[in-house]
């Protein structure tokens, strides 16, 4: 599987960036596919403190020595977008970077991406209220806080924009199910396919979608990677169509306690 960009639309496939359990502050790279690691050709730049992957592909990161912020795409060094210095000063202890669109190179000097506007990022707090809780006297209140829109007991569930569509799957390990928002009819619904592409989870980050054939993967599975005993690094593909799972282990990889999928930049 080739992970690297093609003029001819060839394969880029996706790939996994491993933090070190051993404390080393460089990503691991790694091919699901080939199950070995690999050099890209910004092997040395994002670091695991400094960069946020995003589902569009692009990843924010923040060069503290340069000082330097900018989205790049890891699939290819050359494609990059320079924003606004981004302190540490200036972010929580955790956070993510959230696109509303893929941004458009061409345009990307005019166009003002999230959180970046005027030649500085801004700071927005969101406050949601409290709620009057007159039952239990006057003048008590609570406060209000966000909460998921997937209430399936107290699992986290991913969620995936595929398509201008809502799927969301449980995080039970064992589980195969897919299931899709109805808006007309709020309400989550099963489904037997994603449409022939592929999801790509990974725990406590974000899910994404991709179109399988382009990827190099099977279509209508969801890959999901986890740290398993001893915190060496596995793969579980759920295929949703034919409701079975498989376990890939990646014998190669780096012990490890977290993984990332480093995406294609394509929708």
């Amino acid at each position: 599987m080739d992970t690297t960009p093609s003029s001819h639309g060839g394969v880029r496939a996706p790939y996994l960036a491993l933090k070190h359990a051993a404390g080393s502050d460089d990503p691991v790279f790694f091919n699901v596919s080939a199950k070995k690691a690999i050099i890209t050709d910004i092997t040395g730049e994002p670091e695991n403190s400094n960069y946020c992957a995003t589902p569009q592909g692009w990843v924010l990161v923040r060069d503290t020595a340069a000082p330097s912020t900018y989205l790049l795409d890891l699939h290819d060094h050359r494609r990059r977008i320079h924003l606004p210095h981004l302190s540490e000063d200036d972010l929580p202890p955790v956070c993510t970077c959230l696109l509303s669109d893929h941004p458009d190179l061409r345009r990307s000097k005019e166009r003002k991406l999230p959180g970046a506007g005027g030649g500085e990022w801004v700071k927005h707090e969101y406050d949601i209220e409290t709620l009057d809780l007159p039952d239990l006297g006057e003048g008590c209140k609570e406060k209000l806080v966000i909460c998921s829109i997937t209430p399936f007991g107290c699992q986290k569930e991913f969620l995936v924009e595929s398509g201008r569509e809502l799927f969301m799957r449980p995080s039970v390990v064992l589980r195969v199910h897919v299931h899709r928002m109805n808006f007309a009819r709020q309400e989550w619904r099963e489904v037997e396919d994603i449409g022939g592409r592929a999801f790509l989870l990974s725990p406590w980050y974000f899910g994404a979608s991709r179109p399988a054939t382009k990827c190099g993967l099977e279509a209508d599975c969801v890959y999901v990677p986890y740290a398993g005993t001893k915190r060496l690094m596995r793969l579980m593909v759920f295929n949703v169509k034919d409701r079975t799972m498989t376990m890939q282990d990646l014998d190669e990889a780096p012990v490890s306690k977290q993984a990332l999928w480093m995406l294609p930049t394509y929708p």
